[in-house]
C-alpha cells in the first residue's frame, strides 16, 4: 500500500526562484503526504550515511526539525550501493526495483529530463525499458499520480476472485519489506479458520498471511495474535492450539518471523472490547471486513471492506489491543 518514492538529492537545496509561502507549502504537503502513504527510499544501505541524509541536514533551520520529526516515526528502506542518490536518466535503472516514483526540483525536470514548464510529471522508461518511473516535480510532489492512486486503494473493497497475490501485492506487501519489527493481527476467527477442514482452499488465511509476511520481511518480524475461543474450538485447550500456531512458525521457509505472541480469550472478549479485525504495521493498520478469510484460498470467496489507516487514526487500534491483551481470562504465550 505504502508508496517507495526516492528524493534526489541535490533537489532538496532551497530554490531561489520560489516564494518563502512556496517553500513552506512544498515542504509541508510533501511531508504530509509521505506520512500517509509514502516509503522514503535512501541510497545506500544505512540511512546515517546517505546522501539523502547529508542534503536533509543542510535544508534552512526552519524546515529542518518538520523533517527529522517525520524520519524518526516512519520507517525508511535502503536501496543499496548501487544508487548513488541523484536521480537521472543513467541512473534510473539502480534504483527502479526499490521505488516507482521520484522527487527532482524543477532545473532537473526540465534541463535533464525535458519537462515542459507547464508539465509536473511524466513517466519516464528505464534503460532496459521493462517499467517505467514516474518523475515528479518537488512542488508537485503532493499530487503526484502514485500517491493519489494509494489513497484511492485505501477504500477499495476487495472483491470476490480476486487472488490471495493480488490482494498481498496491492495492499500489503511494500509494507512487509519496509523495516517494521512488529505486526499485530486481531482476528476473533483466525485459529477457528485455520482449524476448518481446507482441502480446495489449501493453507488457512492466517498460515498464507504468515507465509507471505515471512517472505517478504527484510529482516525479523514479531508477530501478536489476537484470536477467540469459538464454540467450533470447544475441543480444543491453549496447548493445542499453542502447538498449532508453532507448527505454522516452524513451516515457514525464510524464518524471518522469529516470534509469534498468541492471546487466546472468550469470543464475549471480543463481543465486548472489540469487533474489529486488522492487521497493524505499527503505524499502519489496514482494517479487513472478514480477516484474514481474505487469504484463504485461493481467490477471496466474497466481498470484504478494506481500509487503509495511518498516523493518529491508529492510536484507537493500539488501544483495542491492549484491551483484549489486559482482558481478565486473556491466555498467552510467546512462540517459539
Amino acid at each position: 500500500m505504502l508508496v517507495p518514492f526516492v528524493i534526489d538529492a541535490e533537489s532538496l537545496g532551497p530554490d531561489p526562484n520560489w516564494t518563502p509561502a512556496q517553500h513552506r507549502a512544498c515542504h509541508n504537503s510533501l511531508l504530509d503526504i509521505w506520512k500517509r502513504v509514502g516509503l522514503l527510499t535512501y541510497d545506500g544501505d544505512r540511512f546515517d550515511d546517505s546522501r539523502l541524509k547529508s542534503a536533509i541536514q543542510l535544508l534552512p533551520q526552519k524546515f529542518r526539525p518538520l523533517w527529522q520529526e517525520v524520519l524518526e516515526r516512519v520507517p525508511l528502506r535502503g536501496c543499496g550501493a548501487g544508487w548513488n542518490g541523484n536521480v537521472e536518466p543513467a541512473t534510473l535503472d539502480n534504483f527502479c526495483a526499490a521505488a516507482r516514483l521520484a522527487i527532482v526540483d524543477d532545473t532537473r525536470a526540465e534541463v535533464t529530463f525535458g519537462f515542459p514548464e507547464d508539465c509536473d510529471e511524466m513517466a519516464v522508461a528505464t534503460a532496459g525499458h521493462a517499467i517505467s518511473v514516474d518523475i515528479c516535480r518537488l512542488l508537485s510532489a503532493s499530487s503526484a499520480v502514485q500517491f493519489k492512486n494509494a489513497l484511492t486503494r485505501a477504500g477499495i473493497h476487495i472483491e470476490t476472485g480476486e487472488t490471495f497475490r493480488d490482494i498481498w501485492n496491492s495492499r500489503f506487501s511494500t509494507l512487509a519489506s519496509a523495516s517494521i519489527k512488529k505486526v499485530s493481527v486481531v482476528d476473533r476467527y483466525a485459529i477457528t479458520k485455520h482449524h476448518e477442514p481446507n482441502a480446495e482452499a489449501g493453507l488457512s488465511g492466517l498460515e498464507r498471511f504468515l507465509r507471505l509476511l515471512d517472505s517478504d520481511a527484510n529482516g525479523p518480524r514479531h508477530v501478536s495474535l489476537f484470536s477467540a475461543w469459538t464454540a467450533e474450538l470447544r475441543e480444543k485447550t491453549f496447548p493445542d492450539v499453542r502447538e498449532d500456531v508453532r507448527l505454522i512458525l516452524e513451516r515457514l521457509p525464510q524464518r524471518n518471523i522469529k516470534r509469534i505472541r498468541l492471546h487466546m480469550m472468550p469470543n464475549s472478549g471480543f463481543r465486548d472490547d472489540s469487533h474489529d479485525r486488522f492487521v497493524r504495521f505499527e503505524d499502519y493498520v489496514w482494517d479487513l471486513g472478514l480477516g484474514l478469510e481474505v487469504f484463504h484460498g485461493a481467490f477471496a470467496a466474497q466481498r470484504s471492506s478494506a481500509s487503509f489507516k495511518s498516523g493518529g487514526a491508529v492510536a484507537g487500534y493500539k488501544r483495542v489491543e491492549q484491551d483484549l491483551a489486559g482482558h481478565a481470562d486473556a491466555k498467552w504465550d510467546n512462540i517459539p
